[in-house]
């Protein structure tokens, strides 16, 4: 066998052995889902909505995509296998694969740690909804969450790794919902506005920890809208006067994507800027559903050891 054949075989026999990994993202983009194309799969945009681009292609439902902090991996749901679960590929859609392997169950919403290291993610059990962290190959499962007497799920990690912020259901009321955290250390619980009308969903860390961003329905508006709060409970803002849903961070912190519905048409993704208040509305095919936003400027991180200690309470609302 010549030199050269051998080169290219030991190539091919390595190349099987040791995948390369999937090339990471050189420019900003936002990941969504959208069923454009007759069935619910994940795309890729530009910030500004041009370069809509497939990723996925397959008869099942794949949602709720996010790209990992260190933009080589997209994490998202899928019914491929018969029951909602979480899988993993490149970012340009290849290399998809369960991240559990065989080991199935229903996992939705899912999050990644800052590091890129572990995911967060909600999963559904005969008790309930709880919520769990493991590491990025599916191994050290860990149930950060529990409630005998309710549900959770919607959960966001902190930059700095130390809590999580979720939605508790049907704990005060039937169909209600309040937004809590979780300090990962000590386990201590605080809810965000407990003496209000909780109906409140999604909640989103801001880059920087100091807010957070959620979707809340108040019953005598009848409508449900884009909020943001300090991290220290003050300052409740509501961002535009839309019915809308699934905030997310851009990563300088200045401005939002979420989901609408649209008068004659489907629902779609817009963006808005914190300062200006200015709407972008970034998609008009199909329905679409926000993923989040990723900027290769933005590292990932190692979690600190330090601990947010805050108290919860009413605050007025300012439009």
């Amino acid at each position: 066998m010549k030199r050269q054949d051998i080169l290219i075989s030991f190539c091919l026999i390595f190349g099987l052995l040791c995948p390369v990994s999937a090339k990471s993202l050189s420019s900003e983009k936002i990941v969504f889902s959208s069923n454009r194309d007759g069935n619910w799969e994940i795309y890729i945009m530009n910030p500004d909505g041009t370069r809509q681009e497939r990723l996925t292609y397959d008869r099942a439902v794949d949602c709720e995509p996010v790209i990992s902090p260190t933009g080589d991996r997209i994490l998202f749901t899928s019914n491929r296998r018969g029951t909602r679960d979480l899988y993993l590929m490149g970012v340009d859609g290849r290399n998809v694969r369960p991240l559990f392997g065989v080991s199935e169950a229903y996992r939705t919403e899912p999050a990644w740690s800052s590091d890129g290291k572990r995911i967060l993610y909600s999963q559904r059990t005969v008790g309930g909804t709880n919520i769990h962290t493991a590491r990025v190959d599916g191994t050290l499962v860990k149930r950060v969450v529990h409630l005998k007497s309710a549900h959770s799920g919607y959960p966001s990690w902190s930059s700095d790794g130390t809590e999580i912020a979720f939605v508790v259901a049907d704990e005060v009321h039937w169909a209600s919902r309040q937004i809590r955290f979780i300090n990962l250390e000590t386990d201590k619980q605080e809810t965000l506005f407990p003496d209000d009308f909780p109906r409140m969903f999604q909640p989103a860390y801001s880059p920087a920890d100091d807010k957070i961003a959620f979707a809340w329905f108040r019953p005598a508006e009848k409508r449900q809208s884009i909020f943001t709060v300090n991290r220290d409970g003050s300052h409740l803002r509501r961002i535009g006067s839309f019915i809308a849903s699934g905030p997310a961070w851009a990563p300088s912190g200045d401005e939002l994507i979420y989901t609408e519905g649209v008068v004659g048409s489907n629902s779609q993704i817009f963006k808005i800027d914190l300062i200006s208040q200015k709407v972008t509305q970034l998609t008009d095919n199909g329905s679409n559903y926000s993923g989040n936003w990723f900027s290769p400027g933005q590292l990932p991180v190692s979690p600190s050891a330090s601990l947010l200690s805050t108290s919860w309470g009413k605050t007025k609302t300012q439009n």
